[in-house]
């Protein structure tokens, strides 16, 4: 879809159309010449790079002191070694950046998007997501390693109450994993990010009960590929934080 449809199908407050050197993007508004060098790429060297996901993401720093995580789109499975960032439906990074708005909208702690940018190349497109850092965050998994437990069963009551909001706000997030779950500490109680909204489908209404009890064991696989030190005290924290629309009959752990 062309990206001027795309504002005109879907209202994205906040954000306005640019296009610079071929790239056509969607920019928060008030960062539109940080966008632009964003595209320049050469203008803005990362300062480090951050992990996650297939691959290491650069962080910039902007003129503002701020710093931003650009993340480029990358395919996962035997696809990759064929075509590794090329996409030729869709528009993974305006869609991305729509399902994030939602779910920021409807109360959850996600990153803030500065921008979303589709690169058009002869047969398809590149597509980048550029969103702030989070400052002092940790992934949960790395994070309840060294937590104590007391702190577990906090964060993953918060943690069950940040998808729990997520999931009224109409937002479906396929990939809920550990990794995705970003910890800051506090004093009174950890706080809880959800990131990585791609492929993320935004519902009219709350997600309906199947989708969030898929969406719920998806978390707990991932518990358990890592070997994260979640006892049943502290799934049960999750279910404590989700709330009353916990799926009837579910049992994670």
């Amino acid at each position: 879809m062309d990206w001027k449809t795309y504002v005109g199908r879907h209202a994205l407050a906040d954000f306005v159309p640019l296009e610079h050197q071929g790239a056509r993007m969607l920019v928060r508004s008030g960062y539109e010449d940080a966008a632009r060098l964003l595209v320049e790429q050469k203008a803005l060297p990362a300062m480090e790079m951050l992990g996650g996901g297939r691959q290491a993401h650069p962080v910039v720093l902007l003129q503002t002191g701020e710093k931003v995580v650009v993340r480029h789109y990358r395919r996962g499975g035997l696809v990759q070694r064929i075509n590794s960032s090329r996409y030729f439906g869709g528009n993974r990074a305006f869609d991305e950046l729509r399902a994030t708005e939602r779910a920021r909208a409807g109360g959850v702690r996600t990153a803030r998007v500065l921008a979303a940018i589709e690169r058009p190349r002869t047969l398809g497109y590149h597509a980048t997501l550029a969103t702030l850092l989070i400052p002092g965050a940790t992934d949960a998994a790395a994070w309840l390693e060294s937590a104590a437990e007391g702190r577990r069963e906090a964060m993953l009551r918060e943690a069950g109450h940040q998808i729990a909001t997520m999931h009224e706000a109409g937002v479906a997030h396929p990939d809920v994993n550990l990794r995705n779950l970003l910890v800051v500490e506090r004093d009174t109680a950890p706080e809880v990010w959800l990131l990585d909204f791609d492929k993320a489908r935004v519902h009219p209404g709350p997600v309906p009960r199947a989708r969030r009890a898929a969406e719920l064991r998806r978390l707990a696989r991932s518990a358990r590929k890592l070997r994260a030190p979640i006892d049943p005290d502290g799934w049960m924290a999750v279910r404590e934080g989700y709330g009353d629309g916990w799926p009837r009959g579910l049992v994670l752990g």
